[in-house]
């Protein structure tokens, strides 16, 4: 007896695209993260093609409207439908808007699990990306802001009132101080555990107090102390927040992949 295979599954959602690639000459797969069913690998046949009904729809930072046939044993679906619901045509003629979205969006894609449901990231970068395209803060902020809410929400936080180690709470910061702080191990360490730590030849660096004290406001929601900061503490703010992530997601996008000293109190 001849079993039939299971017939595919139309699926509809919003999406935003993460990466794209050529398939054969006039195809391409895009990887986006959609709404409700998380990341999806799609094909789209003939969409470098003019008259194809895909041209010009899987672009980057722009939020979509996709149908696909999902199709069971395979993680490559076929995309049936694609419309644009959000155009977002400022941030690619802007070049400090255009590095910051791309560095958000790699950094979605490296979190994003195919299959999973993730609204909570789609939101976040949803909103950033509506953030640049109208251009209401800086490129370098709207990415600081970014970073941290996207640490939050991966529950990659690092301690800051506490002992990343041993639990203790930790004393209030001040002006001039520095403080022991290690990426690894998940954020401050106490004094004897900063010791133990370096004794057992782990990493262990130090942050200054202004530092300390702007992720603790960032932590608690109050992003307007981002604005107003200078070029040079935002790019200090990122370079904390880059060198975290170096440590719990084992990689750095091309994006962020920026040469720059590396500060003496580096994490």
């Amino acid at each position: 007896m001849r079993v039939r295979g299971k017939k595919p599954v139309q699926r509809q959602d919003r999406a935003l695209l993460l990466r794209r690639q050529a398939y054969g000459e006039t195809s391409l797969v895009g990887s986006v993260l959609s709404e409700r069913h998380g990341r999806v690998d799609l094909l789209a046949r003939g969409a470098y093609r003019p008259t194809s009904r895909f041209y010009a729809v899987l672009d980057p930072f722009h939020t979509l409207e996709l149908r696909w046939s999902e199709r069971p044993r395979t993680e490559l679906q076929l995309l049936d439908r694609g419309d644009l619901d959000r155009r977002r045509k400022r941030i690619p003629t802007d070049l400090e808007s255009y590095r910051t979205a791309q560095a958000m969006v790699e950094l979605i894609e490296l979190a994003a699990v195919p299959g999973q449901p993730e609204p909570e990231l789609f939101q976040l970068l949803e909103e950033a990306l509506e953030r640049l395209e109208l251009g209401r803060t800086r490129p370098d902020l709207e990415r600081a802001r970014f970073d941290f809410a996207f640490l939050e929400g991966q529950g990659l936080f690092p301690a800051l009132d506490h002992c990343a180690s041993c639990g203790r709470d930790a004393p209030p910061v001040f002006p001039g101080e520095r403080y022991a702080f290690a990426a690894r191990i998940g954020g401050r360490l106490c004094r004897e555990c900063a010791l133990r730590a370096r004794a057992e030849g782990l990493p262990v660096g130090t942050l200054p107090a202004h530092l300390f004290a702007l992720c603790q406001r960032l932590a608690a929601g109050q992003h307007e102390a981002l604005e107003g900061l200078s070029q040079g503490a935002v790019e200090e703010l990122l370079d904390f927040c880059d060198r975290f992530l170096d440590v719990h997601l084992e990689t750095r996008p091309k994006s962020r992949r920026k040469s720059r000293p590396r500060p003496a109190h580096s994490p």
